[in-house]
């Protein structure tokens, strides 16, 4: 275990539903950190912005424009920000859909569309933390988080993205809060996305190179539970959960961290999961397991599911095995059946 405690850089990531309910709670709790902290911010978009802007990017129906502006315009107005601001990014949004042909392929001219949301959530949360007597300063991930040109699901080159990272150290020297743009990373000047959920991804990327205090993930939700608590109503929270079972749940269709999250801090510093409308931390994730299973669940197909189990490589079970691991194993059920599939076996492994 190599954290360096003593550091008091801390990064920490918003998601869209964090920034569309609990904005004020958001710029509170960065404000709070900011006291004795220097903190970089990772901004999702706003809950719903990302698929509306996948199906303008398809439709180029400007009436979805007029709707994800109305969005933006009344968050900015309840944080105390000018909506002008905002209208250079949706001039260039018209632009880029009445060029589509100037983009070297589909996937180029999509992630370039999707880039908007992330790229609008920055201006108001940056421009609200200046409101409030904090120096701040929008981050285009373009321009930090070098990548390949795997459209959609853009791979990350460290090496090229260590050497970016002075941007943002320069901007923390400063004493300025820097606020990044999740989800995003740039190829050759070409604006690339990391995959859905890619905002965690983000977040651990710059907490490793900036070799932070902690990454804190903030959302909807306090953190990791034994399975998904929307569904399971006995759910508990797991106060500690390791690097590897963080990676196997991910994998396996557990949605409060992106497996893709876990690698850039395993064994390097902590990832804490939390709820941002009370400020509350849940979940730490480390070397430290509280060896308590945890269930998840995914779609194989249109007809089925799988419910997966990390931390056990048998559980008595009725349902086919679908497939298993070094401390896992997986289920196959139908998908109308899965919620009740999911409440019968967190039954009969914690009864």
């Amino acid at each position: 275990m190599i954290y360096k405690l003593s550091n008091k850089r801390i990064v920490v990531k918003f998601g869209g539903s964090s920034i569309k309910d609990s904005f004020r709670e958001a710029l509170e709790f960065v404000l709070k950190l900011h006291e004795e902290n220097e903190v970089v911010v990772v901004l999702s978009a706003l809950r719903g912005v990302t698929d509306a802007l996948l199906g303008l990017a398809e439709s180029k129906d400007k009436s979805v424009i007029g709707k994800i502006a109305r969005k933006h315009s009344i968050l900015a107005d309840e944080s105390g920000v000018d909506c002008d601001i905002l209208e250079p990014l949706f001039v260039e949004l018209e632009c880029v859909l009445k060029n589509e042909r100037r983009f070297p392929n589909k996937g180029a001219f999509i992630d370039h569309v999707l880039s908007f949301g992330e790229r609008l959530s920055v201006i108001i949360f940056a421009n609200a933390l200046e409101n409030s007597g904090i120096r701040s300063e929008v981050v285009d991930a373009l321009h930090v988080i070098k990548t390949d040109d795997n459209f959609g699901n853009a791979a990350v080159d460290f090496s090229g993205t260590a050497k970016r990272i002075k941007l943002i150290e320069k901007l923390l020297n400063e004493g300025k809060v820097p606020v990044v743009t999740g989800f995003l990373g740039g190829y050759k000047g070409l604006r690339t996305t990391l995959g859905r959920g890619g905002s965690d991804y983000t977040a651990t990327i710059l907490g490793s190179l900036l070799e932070a205090r902690a990454v804190l993930i903030m959302s909807d939700v306090r953190g990791i539970y034994t399975a998904d608590p929307r569904i399971v109503k006995d759910a508990k929270l797991l106060p500690f959960v390791s690097y590897e079972e963080a990676l196997n749940a991910s994998a396996l269709g557990m949605r409060a961290l992106h497996e893709k999250s876990i690698c850039p801090v395993m064994g390097r510093l902590p990832v804490i999961l939390g709820k941002t409308d009370s400020y509350r931390l849940g979940t730490f994730v480390s070397d430290i397991s509280a060896e308590v299973p945890i269930l998840t669940y995914k779609p194989v197909n249109e007809n089925f599911a799988c419910i997966g189990v990390v931390g056990l490589r048998e559980v008595n079970f009725n349902a086919p095995i679908y497939k298993k691991g070094k401390n896992w194993i997986s289920f196959l059920v139908k998908r109308e059946e899965l919620e009740n599939s999911l409440n019968d076996l967190h039954e009969v492994i914690f009864k």
